[in-house]
This record gives C-alpha cells, structure tokens and sequence, in this order.
C-alpha cells in the first residue's frame, strides 16, 4: 500500500471519526450498518480477491454467528462478551467445517458448493423452530449501548478488522494467496500446499464474517433467515465487485455505498432498485477495477489525465446520489405517518394493496384530520426484517414521523417490535398477522388493526365439524409461522368437537408445483383445508382441480386462499371454495358497498382483505387523532387514544380492540361463486365478535404453547 493510499484511508477514518456527534441518529446507524457490512466485504475479499475463490454462501457464515448471539443471549441469558466469544466459536468452527468440503475445487465448482452449503444453512434457520424460531426469527438481542457508542464500538472493530487483514494479505502467506489466484499449478510446483493455503484463507474469512454477523445481531436485535440466504451472500459478493476486489478498501468502499445508496433512495422512489442496478452496470463499464481503482494516486503512464478525470466524476457521480436525494421542501406542522410495506419483490402486490388502501382514506378526508394536515412518508421494506428496521429507524429518527403504521410478514412485525417499544412510538398493524404480537409477546406501543392468524380459523374449525358435517380433514398449507397458526387455529376447535386432522402436508414458500403434494392427499377425507396466497394460490387452484380432487373432495381453507387479491384471476376451478376471514368484498353493508365502489373506481380493481385492512386502519389513526385534538406529539396519548377509538361505519363491520391491541370483530364464513360475470366470495355465515382467544379464557389459552409446525 502506498503513501497515497495510507492518506487517504486516513482521511476516511477522520471523517467517520468527526463524524459521529455531527449527524443525526438515523445518519449514525446507517454508517453503523456500513461498517459492519464493511467487514463482512473485507473478509470476502480474502477469498475473492485474495484467493481467486468466489463464494455465494458467506452470508450463511455471518448468519451462522447472528444465530449464536441471538440463542446465546434470549435463551440462555450469556453475557454480551460471552455470547460474542460463543458465536465467533462456532462461526469459526463451521468455517472449518466447510472449509474441508470446498478448499478442493476451484472457480465455479467453488461458487455452486458455497452456494449450496448457505442454502443449507438457510434451511436450518428456517426449519430448526425451537432454536431459531423459523419464519419469526428471533428478536430481543439486547443493545449494549446508545446509537453513538455504538457507532464508535462499532467503528473500533471495524479498523481492528481491517487491520489484522491488513497485515495478513502482506504477510507472506498472502502473497502466496495472490500466488495461487494467478498460478496454483506454478505454486504448487515450488513446493507450497496450495489446498491447505485456501482451507486456512477460508477459515479466516469465516471468522471475520462471524465478527460481522455478531456486531450485526447486537446493533439490529433482531435475527432471521434472510440474513442467510442467497440475496444477502449475492449482495456481499456485489459490495466486493463495486469496490475493488484485492484491495480490502474497496469492498469496505463498496458495502458504503450499496447501503447509503440503498437507503436513501429506496425513500423518494419505488424505483430504487433500477437505479442500484444502472449503478452496477456503470461501474463495471467504467471502472471493471472497482470505485477504489477509479481515482488512483500513481496511474499507469497510459491513463491519460481526461481519461482520470471522467473516473473522479462517475465516483463523485456514485457517492453523491443520496446526497442529492435529500431536497425536499418543508410543510409546516402536518401530522406525519411513516408508511413501510414491501413495495418491490415477490410480496410488492399485496404492499400495494395495503397502501391503496391508505391513499384512499386520506383522499377520502382531504389528507387533513383534526384541523390538522395529513402527510405520509412511505418506505420499502422489501418483505426483510432488517430493511424493516432501517425504514422504521430512518422514519422516526430522521422523518420525525408522529406514528408508523404497515407492514406485513410477521417476522418483519417480530423485528420491529422491540424497536418500537425502545423509542416508545405508536405503531399500527394492519396485516401483520403473528399470533404472539398481541399474545404472549404483546407490546404496550403496538395494535392492529387486522387479525391474528388462528383468531378466523378458530370459528371455521367449529363451522367444519357442526355446519359442513366434515368429519375427516387433510391439510395443506404453507410452511411458515403463518402457515402454522392458521391451520392450528382450524385444528384446535375441529378436534376439539370431534373431528379429525387426517395428514398435515406442508410446502415450501417457494413452492411452485403442488403435484408432488397434491399427490399425497388420502382418499379417505371428507375436505382438504388449505392455506395459500398469491402465486401460490392461483397455481394451487388449477392443480387442485387438474389432478381430479375438485370432483371428489371438498375444498375449504383460510381466508387468503380465494381472497381478492388474487380471485379475479382464477377461473371456474376456484366455485365452490369455502374460507374463512373478518372481510370479504362481496358483504353486502352499505359502508362496504360504498368501500368497494370508490376503490374500483380509483384502482379499477376489486379490493383485498390487505386494502380494507389498511383502509380501517386508516380511519383508526384519524379517529385517534380527533379524539386527542390533534396533539399526537403527545405519543402515550395518542396510543391510549389507539387503543380506546371506537370508529363506526367500517367496511368489514364493527371492530373493537381488546386489552392486548387485537381486534373483536366478525368472521365471515364465504363460497366462490360467480355473480354477475366476476368470482366473489360470498358470505354464507357469519361469526360475531369473534376474539383471537376464541371462546376460551385469556389465561388460560396464554398457557398453551404457540401453535407451531
């Protein structure tokens, strides 16, 4: 490394060191999440720039010690350094593990055994439940210290790190990695082991990749299967390629910018994801080297001096991006809701509905309430807990936003739920279904406005057995926390009459062909329950009814398998389909019928269950804040008012929250069937005042384990 290069990594440094009391809380984590990510770039770069070895599994190894952290210290109360020690243990010794199964191959053998050994790790957080907790993950990691502390605990280990690889890569065993990257047949001909090099080179990359993941579960307090998976390893590998790989800085150079940029403009558009990419297509265009190489202090004689100017403008290009995102003009005094749903990704039509559903409202009322203006600061979470928690942080710490309402997996809800209670901010969920968020894991700032998973499938279980006459049952249902307590719900109080639950039979969430499960469905049932959504459902829906069952056995299932974000494109397969759910946009009260006619007309489509939700929770803040008078920076008033609110005249009918945040509301028991030319489920039945403990007694159902695979 040149002096050149000293003096600038130097400056960074300075820069991150000065910077810390100077920006705010949101700017601090953010750079915070940089860091970390910084050193699990760096530790990948020991392989890929280092070594010559790309791997597309090193987000299993970060995972791996968030896990650790996570276990360690909810389970069995470790102390932080113990938990730490702990983790970077095990995060090593499954380095070392992998490292004998991968240090053999090279090039893309290496890249697709890595790939397969993190999808495997990815499995095991996803379905080893009792120590991971699955889709939910596991949230309530404490935070040692302050966000500025952090930042500057955070910024220690990050130059601690850098500088023991540092070191490494300069000692001779790294240029005998450098060696074998360019000519392992010439290094092995002078007599090194070049196996026994890249199996150490992995290991430590592990290890360095465990200190990531650690400080990562400390600052996040939050852990879950995303942060394993292939989207997470491919975007480490993208931070190296942006930067530089075979420098160190550069990765740490591009994991900053990948988040910054990430961040910042994921708030001002949907569109964010283009933007990243045009970002990529660029730098590899115009610097194939990375954005470290761009501005070099001794360029090659060739490099001419225009030539090295256009590179210093696509850098400043680059890193000024979120920078010139952050004009925006200021309105005085407006209520200010911070929105999140996942807006891109496999989950972007349901975050749709959920914020049309808002929109509507707020263009319904003028966007004002309590004599006061309406304005909303709307956020991606992509359907990832940690994105999640970013947006809400980014939201509350920088938007001075009044109250967050959104979101929708129940693992994003779980994240995000200790945060919310830190900062003691209301929030509103209006889809987010987890059983235990308004149970045994219930927030004092948290209520919703939706339902909770078992809370419908508690009266359809009844409904089956005494109504239906249904005797015997198979299931079929999505393997994920949603999946679970959907059909427990619909087990419990079916059993409980008498029934029987034949076979449970789970997909993956990814699923994309039901035959190899529609296949083991026994003939001896009287109904098959099933719980699917999107594409899933519409793919379900044909197949039931290609492989013959339609004809022969009944289908019934939970609310989202024939729910209107996805019965307008099914076909005369999906008639006769009995679910359960607290709305259906056929019932027929002149406030639903007043819903659905101004949402067609706005969005020229029939609304979800996921539109109403939002819709009701919509008037639910404004009702709150009229009953406050407008004071919502009062935050313990304006969630006793969220609390208390009564609101009339809502689509699905009347709802009422109890003394944990969930509502009382009815459960309508619904057919498919063709009215008029369009599919509709029809309501046959009606449960009311249906409480998520059903007919039991708070207490005693708080006993009872959570409904589980």
């Amino acid at each position: 490394m040149g002096a050149g290069e000293r003096i600038r990594i130097l400056f960074v440094a300075a820069l991150l060191v000065a910077a810390g009391p100077l920006l705010g809380t949101y700017w601090v984590g953010l750079l915070t999440q940089a860091m970390i990510f910084a050193i699990l770039a760096m530790s990948l770069d020991l392989l890929i720039g280092y070594t010559g070895l790309p791997s597309l599994g090193h987000a299993g190894l970060f995972g791996v010690a968030a896990y650790a952290v996570a276990v360690l210290t909810t389970a069995h109360h470790a102390s932080w350094w113990m938990a730490a020690a702990g983790a970077l243990i095990v995060g090593t010794l499954v380095s070392a593990a992998f490292g004998l199964l991968v240090s053999h191959v090279r090039d893309v053998y290496f890249l697709m055994i890595t790939l397969a050994l993190g999808m495997v790790l990815w499995g095991l957080s996803y379905r080893w439940i009792p120590v991971t907790g699955g889709d939910n993950g596991i949230s309530g990691v404490p935070r040692l210290v302050g966000p500025l502390r952090a930042y500057y605990a955070t910024f220690a280990v990050f130059v601690a790190c850098g500088a023991a690889m540092a070191r490494l890569v300069a000692s001779p065993f790294g240029f005998t990695l450098r060696g074998i990257r360019e000519n392992e047949a010439r290094m092995k001909s002078l007599g090194f082991n070049t196996w026994l090099h890249c199996y150490v080179s992995y290991v430590i990359s592990g290890a360095f990749a465990s200190v990531a993941g650690i400080a990562w579960a400390y600052y996040n307090g939050f852990v879950g299967p995303t942060y394993l998976d292939l989207t997470s390893s491919s975007e480490a590998f993208l931070m190296v390629t942006l930067g530089g790989p075979g420098t160190l800085v550069g990765p740490a150079l591009g994991a900053g910018a990948i988040v910054l940029l990430k961040n910042v403009m994921s708030a001002y558009t949907q569109r964010w994801l283009l933007i990243l990419g045009l970002v990529y297509v660029v730098t590899i265009v115009g610097a194939p080297q990375g954005l470290w190489n761009l501005v070099a202090v001794n360029p090659p004689r060739r490099d001419s001096p225009r030539r090295r100017a256009r590179r210093t403008l696509l850098v400043l290009f680059i890193l000024l991006i979120p920078v010139a995102t952050l004009v925006r003009g200021q309105t005085p005094a407006p209520i200010k809701i911070g929105f999140m749903a996942p807006l891109s990704g496999a989950y972007a039509q349901n975050g749709r509905d959920i914020m049309n559903g808002l929109l509507l409202y707020l263009a319904e009322v003028g966007y004002k309430t309590a004599g006061r203006r309406i304005e909303v600061v709307v956020e991606d979470d992509e359907a990832i807990p940690a994105v999640g928690l970013t947006k809400a942080r980014k939201l509350i710490e920088r938007d001075q936003v009044h109250l967050l309402a959104g979101a929708l997996l129940s693992s994003t809800g779980y994240a995000l739920a200790p945060y919310i209670d830190s900062v003691g901010i209301p929030m509103l969920y209006p889809v987010v279904s987890a059983d235990d968020l308004t149970q045994r894991r219930r927030s004092q700032w948290i209520v919703r406005t939706g339902y909770s998973g078992s809370q419908p499938n508690h009266a359809f279980g009844d409904y089956a057995y005494r109504e239906l006459k249904l005797r015997k049952v198979a299931t079929i249902a999505l393997d994920y926390a949603f999946g679970w307590e959907s059909v427990g719900g619909f087990a419990r109080t079916f059993e409980e009459n008498g029934g029987t639950i034949v076979q449970k039979i789970w997909c993956p969430v990814s699923v994309h062909d039901f035959a190899p499960y529609l296949a083991q469905v026994s003939s001896n049932v009287d109904a098959v329950y099933a719980l699917v959504l999107g594409r899933a459902a519409l793919q379900f829906m044909r197949q039931y009814s290609e492989f013959g069952l339609k004809k022969r056995i009944l289908l019934i299932g939970a609310g989202t398998t024939t729910d209107e974000h996805v019965l307008p494109s099914m076909g005369d397969e999906a008639i006769g389909a009995i679910t359960a759910l607290h709305y259906s946009a056929a019932l027929g009260t002149p406030a639903n019928e007043r819903f659905v006619a101004a949402y067609r007309a706005r969005y020229n489509k029939v609304p979800s269950y996921y539109a109403e939700s939002m819709y009701t929770g919509a008037k639910w803040i404004a009702a709150a804040a009229e009953r406050v008078h407008g004071r919502v920076e009062d935050r313990s008033a304006l969630m006793t008012a969220l609390r208390e609110v009564k609101v009339a005249d809502l689509p699905r009918g009347p709802v009422e929250l109890d003394e944990y945040g969930n509502p009382i509301e009815n459960v309508y028991v619904r057919r498919v069937e063709r009215v008029n030319g369009e599919l509709q489920n029809t309501v046959i039945a009606t449960f009311p005042r249906v409480s998520q403990f059903w007919k039991y007694k708070p207490a005693d159902y708080l006993k009872q384990p959570l409904y589980a695979r």
